[in-house]
This record gives C-alpha cells, sequence and structure tokens, in this order.
C-alpha cells in the first residue's frame, strides 16, 4: 500500500479529525470510507441520468425496460433451466 499526504486547510484537518474521533477511527479510514461513499454517489447520478436520458430519448426504450423489470418481479419468466442444470445441488 502506498501514502501520499495532501494539503488542506487547517480548519478541514481539524473537521476531519474531530469527526474520525467521534466515530472511533482514524482519519485515514474516515478518508476512505468517505471517499468510497462519495464515488458510489457519483455512479449512481450517473446510472440515475441514463435512466432519464433513456425515457427522454426513447419512450418506447423505457417501456420495455420496465416490462422486463415487471416480468422478474412477477416471475413470469420461465425457469431458468439451465442453471438448474448446472447447479443441481440448489435445486432441492
Amino acid at each position: 500500500m502506498s501514502v501520499t499526504t495532501i494539503k488542506v486547510e487547517s480548519a478541514v484537518r481539524d473537521r476531519l479529525a474531530a469527526v474520525a474521533r467521534a466515530r472511533g477511527t482514524t482519519m485515514a479510514a474516515l478518508l476512505d470510507a468517505e471517499s468510497r461513499r462519495l464515488q458510489s454517489e457519483v455512479q449512481w447520478a450517473a446510472i440515475e441520468e441514463s435512466y432519464t436520458r433513456l425515457q427522454r430519448e426513447d419512450p418506447a426504450g423505457w417501456q420495455e425496460y420496465l416490462a422486463e423489470l415487471r416480468e422478474w418481479e412477477t416471475g413470469t419468466r420461465e425457469p431458468d433451466t439451465a442453471a438448474a442444470a448446472e447447479w443441481p445441488e440448489y435445486n432441492s
């Protein structure tokens, strides 16, 4: 694992230290967790934007997508017999 140094204002460092201390963790662990959370937020925002774009630019495609979701949710698709054959230990 490599490490690096980042420059932040003292007030930012102090806030991070206080939060880390309150959570009983280190600033490094706090920054790791929060950076992962922020990355996830960005990824989900991109997914939501893709859904919005699909609705706007391809309404028929959006309806097909929703119909497929309904099929999965209601279980109207035929059983996946190939999967059952591949993993017989889960068939009982």
